[in-house]
Order: structure tokens, then sequence, then C-alpha cells
């Protein structure tokens, strides 16, 4: 690293004190605002990388006067719904009291809008709430904390106080906004997108940084044109658009080679022939990672620092906010040892642009300082930190899961703790399966004995049987060849009506103890079939199905057809279930009221759920119970 830090943006996203070293925004800062005039909440969305959060915070904010808005950036933190209140609470004079544990207002009855307007009576100001990275709370939010958020924020749109919304997210996380509609139903009605910038524009931007005024007491630059144009020459000619965050770490690649060969107490100098032959402007944020990990590794540890910030990125390569304390566990959980302290690991990568810190919650958190870089350490883990994220996604699919798990679950489950070991819960609930199949072994095999002394006794009764029927046979004769003891008779006949009744009773008792229905099946399997359908937790009899339509195989549109296998006379115990699916289903969310019904769902295009399918089976008792059928257990069942 230089000495001398570099001037450039580098990774992080503009502010509105950036105003003079702002370009290429105008049109868009423009097309924003005016997007914004008239509506009470607005979606700001765009690829990543496409400079949402600058056209906000730089552009968007030097456009108002401070007459015509008070804005608050908001992060989802730990929980969105109470970084609003912390956020409304830090800009108010008169403090609103706060459940400090909750972290809600000690007043129930204070919302989103009552709090709002509590801050517009003081400062007189219409209030703007910017809510960034909003799709961290689609990414990482439990049901309840977005549940609530969505409810909260319908009321605050129909709140007659002087409040605008304005949501910026990829726009990659748009389709998970649907299931929410209900909520707050006009949530995706107001939209802007921010596109990424083209060849042309960028080269011009770039020559801008270049001339401005503000850096020239950091550099010299021999000739601005030629030098912007050979940067933009390092990328490959067929992208058209380029992320400027890329441009930006170049530029900063280019001070450290100029800071490098700089003579004392004279400007660097930036021309064309700092740039080398291999530079690639597309892989310039993979280069950066590689080479800051190689220097790092020295001080901690092969792999340590791809491991911290493997942490600190979620299943989809999103950006996560962290805790030094949660950080430093996650790392003991999956048995990363560093020869130097974690806290000293943070502070250094803080010093190299890769994190950055913020306050959310009263608590220092870390994150990776752009969605672009955490992509890029998604794409650069190693096979074993793979497995071990394959093995945590399980663990959680598992975890969530309710009653005990069945033999084939444990086998599953098994080989994945050699990359990751069970969390406690897990470990408990796989601990009590066990002895819970160990019972039901020992309960089988009492059962077979039992079985074996019943059918003993249904013999010994048949003997018994046919001996009395003799035995009546005998008494109706002597009664019918005795004409001359007619009384005598008459009483043998009454017993023999007695006998004949008690036969019939016994013959009911063997029909019942045998049943014609079950004369071919074993006693021991039927009984294991049976007791397992009668008495098992529901979650472990039910096997989500799915198979492509032979018809459709190979063309560019598939049908899918999905149903849950359960024994017949326990699906009264099922209210619905739900079948939800990804991105590029006609219909993402299907409804079944009979469980074992099938449906079919087309798919547009070729692609399919990474992810599996989820499969939320609703009892009548009000639980759920989260199943997912992955996708390659799908194409198993396929025919």
């Amino acid at each position: 690293m230089s000495q001398v830090p570099s001037p450039f943006k580098f990774l992080d996203s503009y502010q509105k004190s950036d105003v003079k070293i702002f370009f290429g925004r105008t049109k868009e800062t423009t097309e924003l605002y005016n997007a914004l005039s008239g509506v009470k909440h607005l979606m700001v969305y765009g690829p990543s990388g496409s400079g949402k959060t600058s056209l906000v915070e730089c552009g968007l904010r030097n456009r108002f006067s401070n007459a015509d808005w008070y804005a608050l950036t908001i992060r989802k933190g730990n929980n969105i719904n109470t970084s609003v209140y912390n956020s409304i609470n830090e800009a108010l004079k008169n403090k609103i009291p706060m459940n400090a544990s909750l972290g809600l207002p000690s007043d129930p009855s204070i919302g989103f809008g009552e709090a709002v307007e509590k801050l517009f009576k003081e400062r007189f100001q219409p209030i703007y709430l910017l809510f960034d990275q909003f799709e961290e709370l689609l990414i990482s939010g439990d049901q309840d904390e977005q549940k609530t958020f969505f409810e909260s924020i319908n009321k605050l749109i129909y709140d007659t106080v002087p409040c605008r919304i304005m949501l910026i997210m990829r726009e990659e996380f748009i389709g998970h906004l649907s299931e929410f509609e209900s909520l707050c139903p006009s949530i995706l009605q107001n939209r802007y997108r921010v596109e990424k910038m083209g060849r042309k524009n960028v080269q011009e931007v770039i020559f801008q940084i270049l001339e401005a005024p503000t850096y020239k007491q950091f550099y010299r630059v021999e000739d601005s044109n030629k030098l912007a144009e050979k940067i933009l020459s390092r990328l490959p000619d067929k992208k058209m658009q380029i992320e400027l965050a890329h441009v930006q770490v170049f530029l900063s690649e280019l001070w450290d080679r100029a800071q490098s060969i700089n003579k004392d107490n004279e400007l660097p100098v930036l021309s064309t022939e700092l740039i080398q032959k291999g530079d690639n402007l597309e892989k310039i944020l993979e280069s950066f990672l590689k080479k800051q990990i190689d220097t790092l590794e020295g001080d901690y540890g092969k792999g340590v620092p791809l491991e911290l910030l493997a942490t600190m990125i979620s299943e989809k390569f999103t950006k996560l906010q962290l805790s030094e304390t949660t950080i430093r566990l996650e790392l003991e959980h999956k048995k990363v040892q560093s020869k130097s302290p974690i806290s000293k690991l943070l502070k250094e990568l803080v010093q190299r642009r890769i994190l950055r810190t913020l306050k959310a919650d009263d608590e220092s958190q870390f994150e990776i300082s752009h969605d672009s870089l955490a992509l890029v350490v998604g794409q650069n883990l190693t096979e074993e930190m793979k497995m071990r994220e394959k093995a945590a996604d399980i663990y959680k699919v598992y975890d969530e899961r309710k009653g005990l798990f069945t033999q084939d679950d444990i086998d599953y489950l098994r080989p994945y703790e050699k990359s990751l070991n069970f969390p406690p819960e897990l470990q408990k609930r796989i601990q009590e399966s066990n002895l819970a199949i160990q019972e039901q072994r020992q309960k089988e095999i009492e059962q077979k004995i039992s079985d074996s002394n019943k059918k003993k006794k249904l013999r010994f009764l048949g003997a018994a049987i046919v001996v009395l029927i003799g035995f009546i046979a005998a008494i109706t004769y002597l009664a019918m060849d005795a004409k001359k003891q007619e009384k005598l008779a008459k009483d043998e006949t009454v017993r023999a009506n007695i006998a004949e009744g008690e036969i019939k009773e016994l013959l009911h008792l063997v029909m019942k103890g045998r049943g014609e229905q079950y004369e071919n099946i074993p006693d021991s399997v039927l009984t294991k079939i049976l007791f397992k359908q009668r008495t098992y937790p529901i979650d472990s009899l039910i096997i989500p199905k799915g198979s492509i339509s032979p018809s459709n195989k190979g063309g560019e549109n598939r049908n899918y057809t999905m149903w849950i296998d359960v024994p017949s006379f326990r699906k009264n115990e099922i209210e619905k279930v739900q079948y939800k699916f990804c991105r590029g289903f006609v219909d993402r969310l299907r409804t079944s009221i009979d469980p074992t019904s099938s449906f079919s769902i087309g798919y547009l295009g070729y692609g399919y759920c990474p992810q599996g399918y989820d499969i939320d089976i609703i009892l009548k008792t009000g639980d759920t119970i989260h199943l997912n059928l992955s996708y390659e257990d799908f194409v198993k069942q396929t025919p």
C-alpha cells in the first residue's frame, strides 16, 4: 500500500459533499427528481454497480434545498423497524421514549406515522425516508420483521404527514416484493431504473475526474484524453457498460504505481506508461482482492482473510453488516484460527478500503465496502468454503423442521459434519432422534414377538373350534336319536344353541384378529407400516414430488408438475400447501387445498431454481412445515 492514500473514491459511494467530483449523472439526477415529484413513495432500482446510492446521496441531495426536504438514510441493521425509530430519534431534540430491550417506542400506539409527524413538527421540513440497500430486508429479514415493516409503510403512505419514502435496491430482488403486495398494495407502482454508464459516457467521466480542480493538489496528468482512452481500452470490447467502481479502483491502482516511482517532494504523474499489458478493467476488483489477501496472509495465516470476508456475504453474495463479536464467533464455529487478533485484521481491512465501519443500533458494525466486491469474494470461495456454506444451508433447512428426524435424515446430514460442526440445537435433536429410533426398533422387536404369540393363540382357538363343532354335532345326533327322552333332547338343544353362539363369537374373534384384507400381508410388516403412519409426526411422512412433462423436455418453455405424497388418512391434518418458485416462473406462488393433488406451472426459458423449490405445508393446527425440493432431487424424479 502507498504511504499516501489514493484521493479517488475507490469503492465508496459519493456523498453530498462530493458534488465537485461527481460527474456524468446530470440527466439521471433530473429524471429522479421529477420521478419523485407528486408521489408518496418511489422505488429506485438497477443492477449492482450502477451507482444508485451515489445518485441519491450526491445527485439528489444536492438538487433539493434544505427547506425542501429533511432526508434520513436508513439501513436494515439488526432490524429495519428499530432502525427507523433509531434514525428518527437521533434527529429529534425531544426523544421518543424507547423500550431498550425491544428497540421500539415504549408507547405501542406510536408507529412510523406518529414518529415522522413528531420530527416534522420540530423541523418544519418535509421528511424523506431513504431505505438504502433495501434488498437486505428481503434476503435476511425474518417474517415478523418483514410483515411489520410493510404494514407500517402502507399506513405511512396513506398518512397525511408530509413524508416521502424511497426504496433503493438491486433489480434482481424486485420479484421478492410480490409476496408483500397484500400488505402494501402500491409497493411496485412507482419506479425509476438506474442504468450503468455506456463506454462513451465513462470515458468522459474519467477525463473529468482527471481534470477536476479538487484533485490537482494530489497529482499531475500528462494527457487526460489519452489516459482516459487508454484506461477504457482495458475493458473487453464486448462490454458496452461498466461499473464506475471498477474505474475508481483502477485509478487508485495507477496512483499506487505512480507513487512507487515518485521522487521526493514531487507530485505523482499519471500517464499512459503506468498502464500494463495484462491490465483488465473488468477483472480489476478480483486482481485487487487477491493482491490484498496474499499480502495479509503472511500475518494472519493461509486463507484467514478470505475466510473472514466469506462470513460477511449472504448466500446470494450480497454484503452483510456484522459486529466484531459475530465475526469472531463465526470463525470459531468454522474452526478458522488466525495467527493475530481478528480485531487487528478488521482494522487492516478497513485501512485497505476492503471493509468499512458503520454504526447500527448503537453498535459498531463492519461490512464489505461494495456489493461488487462482495460478489468477487463469493466467486473466489474455495471448495472447502463452498462445502461449509452448503452444510450451513442444509442445517438451516433441517433446523426449521419440526419433530424428530428419521434414520434417512440422519444418514443424509452426517457427511456434512466433516465440513461444519452441527449447531448445538441440531446436534441435540439428532441425539433425541437416535434415541427415538432405537426405542422404535425395540418396540418393533417386541411387536414381532407379540405377533408370534398371537398366531399361536389363533391356532389354538382354531383347534378348539373344531373340537367344539364335533361336540355339538354329537349332541345334536344324540338328541335326534333319543326321541323317548324328549325333555332331555330339548335341554341339549338349548345348550347346542348356546354353543353355536359361542362358535360365532370365536369366529368373529378370529376375523377381527386377522382380517380378510390382511391375509396376504405379514403381521409384522403391516403393524410397522400402520404404526408409523398413525403415530409418526406428519412432517416425517411428507415427500415432495415433481417432474417435467416429457413432451416439453428440451423445449424453450417447460411445464413443471409438483405435489406431495402423504398417507390418505393423515390428509385431514393439512389446511393447504404453498409452492414457491424463483424468477422465470409464470406464477411464483401456487396454493393447493388438496395436498396430494398435482398441478402444472409454466417456466419461461432454460433456467432453473438453483436453491430448489420451497414448499410450505400449513397444518390445521396453525403450524407450518417448511420443505425444500432441491433441483437435483427434482431432476431425479423426472420420468
